[in-house]
């Protein structure tokens, strides 16, 4: 029989300014992608709509306070090792405020872009979607799927 497999609704929110987006870079010690570099985001709880949970969670674990967001992407990334499939919605946002501050998800940093798409660090499927999201204008949601191994690495991407 086959083994069950778990859906779980995700957020990553977006911040660009002056040429540096932010990133955060996850502790260590999380059981999850531990040391990886992500955007900002996170799981959408009950009565919480994607848009809510990725401006709640980008607060929580960067201080910064998100006044609007637009959605640009929805990806399936299925991580057949763990019979899971994160379903994440990718919001990009210019409006927001505050200053950083380290939560227990990690240490908030605004990296330069192009040396952020080249650090190996950064989860494999973030490169490409920040280089969607910068490079695609339209109001269009561009959707997407990978397939990823235990190593993180890209098995199947469309």
């Amino acid at each position: 029989m086959d083994q069950e497999i778990i859906f779980s609704s995700t957020t990553n929110l977006l911040l660009i300014k002056d040429g540096q987006v932010l990133l955060v870079k996850r502790n260590e010690n999380l059981k999850d992608f531990p040391g990886w570099f992500i955007l900002p985001g996170g799981k959408q709880e009950k009565n919480e709509t994607p848009k809510e949970a990725a401006i709640r969670e980008v607060f929580e674990e960067t201080g910064i306070k998100v006044n609007d967001a637009v959605l640009k992407v929805i990806a399936t990334h299925y991580h057949e090792y763990k019979s899971k499939v994160y379903l994440v919605y990718i919001f990009e946002s210019n409006n927001f405020e505050g200053l950083l501050k380290e939560s227990s998800e990690g240490i908030p940093m605004w990296i330069n872009i192009e040396e952020a798409l080249n650090n190996p660090k950064l989860f494999p499927d973030l490169k490409r979607h920040i280089k969607l999201i910068l490079e695609s204008r339209s109001v269009d949601i561009l959707f997407t799927y990978h397939r990823f191994n235990v190593n993180l690495e890209i098995i199947e991407a469309r």
